[in-house]
This record gives structure tokens, C-alpha cells and sequence, in this order.
């Protein structure tokens, strides 16, 4: 009886090996900067691990910042998003179709900026940012998100372009509202978007300051390295070139912005209460 026993023990290896090779998560994109330190989660895995530029990001993983930290990624789509402090943030799915491409990220705290570029215009082509209240998804646009875990809300600020936002309790988005540039919209637990309106200079200064980094850079290999120029070849291709672009427009936006009304200003969400480490 020992041997069929042994046999079978070797066959269930095997099954765990080619599952464990099989599992390799797929790689999306890489970090660009980072402004202090940053964390991953991958899938599968229960601790979390140091974050460094030039890192590969993939499917499923969960990135973080702690309060003092930022943090930007660049996906193969090209698209650029900007970890403010103290934000949780997880790739949940990219898919680079010939000509519908679908991205959708779940933001569970803090604030991002979102640059998106133009190959999501094409028919039936997504990219999302969910929070636990709303949605917000656009087709080659600027926008940044953030959710307040204490007020449980959302904030939406168009950069340039238009950002539709729905919320959670409306998944066809019949009550979806359109932003603008220099607009904001807010979206409470359970509640629909309130009505697009010109986003207060400071509440824009604060969101945009928040999410601009300042910080460590892959170096490039060989020639240049000292100057710590952006030559990884695990960054996306392309990814320098199409975020070049989109941030110079987001500059516009905060240099020229909109002549407040008057309403409360919305600052970003306050640090997370910190928490054991896993």
C-alpha cells in the first residue's frame, strides 16, 4: 500500500507545482516615483512588502501609502495614477483589447489622480475608479478621486476632459452626472452624485498638491544613471511619453481655476487610524 500511497503524494506535487508556476500574477505596469516609502500586497500573499521605483505592479495587488509617502504608477495602457498620502488602492483588471481596453481600480481610502489616455475614446472601452459609494469612469480624461472612510463619501474633481460618476446604489448610472474641468462632485453612502459645481481654488490647490510627487526615480542603466533618468525596462513602453502630455494640462487647470461659489471646501481625507501589521 505504500507505493500507490507515495504515487499519489508525487502526483498531488506535481498539481501544486504547475498550480504555484500557473498563479504567477500578470504584470501591468511599474512604479514611476516614489515620495517616501510605499507598500504591496500581492494576491495570495498575507504580508505586506517594500515598494521601490521600478518595481513591477500586477493584477490584484494592493498598493498603500503611509501619511507621509507618495506614490505614482505607470500602467502598460500608458494611464498614470498618483497615490496621495495615506491612500489603499488595489488593481483589480486590465485588459488591452485591440480597440476596447477596460481598466478598473478599487480605491478603499485616500485620494488618487487618474491620467487617462485617449485609446479609452474607443467604442465600448472602460476605466473605472470604485470607491465604496461611486464610480467614477471615464475615455481619455484627467480626474482625481478620493473617499473620506470617516464622512464615508466621495469627491470627484475633473482635471480636464469629462469624468462621468455614478453611484454605488445606481449600477446602470441613470442618475450619472458629467464633470468637467475645474468641476466637483461629492457622493455620500447610498446616496446619487450631487449636481457638478466649479471646484474652489483651494479645495483644487490642496487635491492636486497632494498628488504631485517629488521623489525617487528609476536610474537608468549606463549612461545617464547619476542623473536618476526614468530607463527601466520594466516601466511601461510609451508610459513616459503619454503622461507628459496630460500633466501639463492638469497644470493649466490649477493655474486658471474657477471662481469659487459659495460652499464648503473639501480637503482631503484625514490619515487612517494606523493598524497591526499582518
Amino acid at each position: 500500500m505504500a507505493t500507490p500511497l507515495r504515487g499519489i503524494a508525487s502526483l498531488v506535487g506535481i498539481v501544486v507545482l504547475f498550480g504555484a508556476l500557473g498563479a504567477h500574477a500578470e504584470e501591468v505596469g511599474a512604479v514611476a516615483e516614489i515620495e517616501g516609502r510605499a507598500e504591496v500586497l500581492r494576491s495570495g500573499t498575507a504580508a505586506w512588502a517594500p515598494l521601490n521605483a521600478g518595481d513591477a505592479v500586477q493584477l490584484g495587488d494592493q498598493v498603500r501609502t503611509p501619511a507621509d509617502s507618495k506614490l505614482k504608477l505607470l500602467f502598460r495602457d500608458d494611464s498614470v495614477l498618483t497615490l496621495a498620502p495615506s491612500s489603499l488602492l488595489k488593481v483589480d483588471e486590465q485588459v488591452l483589447g485591440a480597440t476596447a481596453p477596460i481598466s478598473r481600480f478599487s480605491l478603499f481610502l485616500g485620494t488618487i489622480r487618474a491620467l487617462v489616455t485617449d485609446r479609452y475614446g474607443a467604442a465600448g472601452a472602460r476605466f473605472e475608479v470604485e470607491t465604496p459609494t461611486a464610480v467614477a469612469g471615464v475615455r481619455g480624461t484627467g480626474f482625481i478621486t478620493a473617499y473620506d472612510t470617516a464622512r464615508e463619501e466621495t469627491v470627484v474633481l475633473g482635471l480636464f476632459d469629462t469624468t462621468g460618476v455614478r453611484s454605488k446604489v445606481d449600477p446602470r448610472g441613470e442618475r450619472e452626472v458629467r464633470v468637467g474641468p475645474g468641476e466637483m462632485t461629492t457622493v455620500g453612502r447610498g446616496s446619487y452624485p450631487h449636481r457638478p459645481a466649479p471646484t474652489p481654488e483651494g479645495t483644487l490647490r490642496s487635491f492636486t498638491g497632494s498628488t504631485e510627487v517629488q521623489g525617487m526615480k528609476p536610474a537608468a542603466k549606463g549612461k545617464g544613471a547619476a542623473t536618476g533618468a526614468v530607463g527601466d525596462p520594466r516601466l511601461p513602453k510609451r508610459a513616459g511619453q503619454g503622461a507628459l502630455s496630460p500633466e501639463g494640462q492638469v497644470d493649466q487647470v490649477v493655474d486658471q481655476p474657477p471662481q469659487p461659489q459659495k460652499r464648503r471646501d473639501v480637503r482631503p481625507p484625514p490619515p487612517p487610524v494606523p493598524s497591526p501589521r499582518p
